[in-house]
């Protein structure tokens, strides 16, 4: 009987690892029994569409209020305020591999109202570290039309383009939908493509600094950044 070569095909595959470096992290929450909330959000941010001129950021037409949403007060936007920080917290414990840690954000958050043609250009949140989107109401866009998605781009532009191409995805798209809050690295690129529907698309998006002087990192002693699983 013939024994297999040390460095044969199959005993090369047992003893390699692979691993996926440099990943980017996203989280993406579709939160229950919130129709009620989504009512109160629609209505509170439509009278300020009413009542205030719109920013201009990355919005190609539309609605965006400045960036003090969470200032407005009320039930709704405290509770929205709430399920945010719980998804940042969910989302900084996955990335860290620990739920023991010092960490606290500054939140600020703006209100955007999309109608038929309106989209967002191309852009990232500089000096953010989390970012993300909640969505009130992702108005009624045509099932068969390939608008209105969230849509990031590949953080190595050449990538796509010189590694496998046509294999490695340039862009990884998001569908909305009614009640989704997706958060992600606030240096990814993302735009939203041109809106389709006619019934007004609501969002509220944000950005979550942290706070200097806390530390980002496990002190329990349970594993390191450097290179260390912490499991």
């Amino acid at each position: 009987m013939s024994r297999e070569s040390p460095n044969s095909l199959a005993d090369m595959t047992r003893n390699s690892r692979a691993e996926d470096m440099f990943a980017t992290p996203l989280l993406c929450c579709m939160l229950k029994d919130v129709e009620a909330l989504n009512a109160q959000l629609r209505d509170l941010i439509l009278e300020r569409e009413r009542a205030i001129a719109p920013m201009a950021k990355s919005n190609e037409g539309g609605w965006q209020s400045a960036p003090d949403f969470f200032s407005w007060g009320g039930s709704a936007v405290t509770a929205l305020e709430g399920y945010v920080g719980q998804a940042l917290q969910i989302a900084t414990a996955r990335l860290l591999g620990t739920t023991k840690f010092t960490m606290a954000f500054d939140l600020y958050g703006w209100a955007a109202v999309n109608r038929k043609g309106h989209y967002n250009t191309t852009h990232l949140h500089p000096m953010a570290t989390w970012s993300g989107s909640y969505y009130v109401d992702t108005g009624d866009e045509p099932p068969d039309a390939p608008g209105a998605v969230l849509e990031f781009t590949h953080p190595v532009a050449g990538a796509a383009m010189t590694f496998f191409p046509g294999v490695l995805p340039s862009a990884r798209i998001v569908k909305p939908e009614t009640g989704m809050l997706i958060l992600f690295p606030s240096y990814l690129q993302h735009s939203v493509r041109m809106y389709h529907g006619e019934r007004p698309r609501i969002c509220v998006a944000f950005n979550a600094h942290m706070r200097k002087g806390l530390a980002p990192f496990p002190l329990t002693g349970e594993g390191s950044r450097e290179g260390k699983d912490p499991t």
